[in-house]
């Protein structure tokens, strides 16, 4: 979801001060949280698996349960990434004007808990995950994080429409570096956000490798999609996420 449309949560999120509840993922998946409530971030590994590059996923607006995205989160980690999934906002859903401070706060405190590598980050995210994943790419350097190899932007939105509730945009598109790859994608049926973001955040980026995917399958192309874990979600959004993972960090 966007900003303003919260029926989509599963239930309220976690007070500032208290951690989220645990998901329930499949037992080969490791999971730990690092920092505290909203300012902190679920981690997820393969069991075993220590020095897998991180996946940074940013999740759509009230999504705050990683059971949303669990079978996509799942596959990602046995395909050989670290996820790393900041919570970055808590009930009742109405400061968008502090999500991306959120974010970065997670992604902290990820980092200094965790351990993780800092090379071969991809950054992928959905609604207003998928508009603050080129937030994340634009200020990596100026906020001292890792940067982006990649992004993969899955029906970005910063508000809903007919809602003033809007989520503001951190960084300029043009900020973020020349050398990430950018995938960005709307459907055709998204009456929640539109395409607007998604070609947005393409025709500002002035990267060398950058592709605007229009998504037309009825089965995944209304703003819930991504969410999905059928055949059809599988096909327009697992497999090319994974094509863009392979190639960002096969990248010399």
């Amino acid at each position: 979801p966007a900003p303003g449309d919260t029926a989509n949560a599963p239930r309220p999120g976690p007070p500032a001060d208290a951690d989220p509840p645990r998901p329930d993922l499949p037992g080969d998946v490791d999971v730990s949280f690092a920092g505290e409530g909203s300012q902190g971030a679920w981690v997820f590994r393969h069991k075993g698996a220590r020095e897998d590059p991180v996946l940074l996923f940013l999740h759509g607006w009230t999504a705050v349960n990683p059971e949303l995205y669990g079978p996509w989160l799942t596959h990602l980690v046995r395909e050989g990434s670290t996820v790393v999934y900041p919570v970055y906002q808590d009930a009742p859903f109405l400061a968008p004007d502090l999500a991306f401070d959120g974010v970065v706060a997670g992604v902290r405190a990820a980092l200094e808990e965790e351990e993780l590598p800092r090379a071969g980050w991809v950054v992928a995210g959905h609604s207003a995950g998928g508009a603050m994943s080129a937030d994340y790419a634009a200020s990596a350097k100026r906020l001292r994080l890792p940067p982006a190899r990649a992004i993969f932007s899955a029906y970005p939105g910063r508000m809903t429409r007919g809602i003033p509730l809007a989520l503001p945009e951190a960084a300029d598109p043009r900020e973020i570096p020349s050398m990430t790859r950018i995938v960005s994608l709307y459907g055709t049926d998204d009456q929640t956000v539109g395409d607007t973001i998604a070609k947005r955040i393409v025709a500002r980026a002035q990267v060398d490798d950058e592709e605007l995917v229009r998504v037309e399958d009825p089965a995944v192309s209304d703003h819930l999609g991504p969410q999905r874990s059928g055949p059809e979600t599988r096909r327009v959004f697992w497999r090319r996420l994974d094509a863009l993972v392979a190639k960002a960090r096969g990248a010399s």
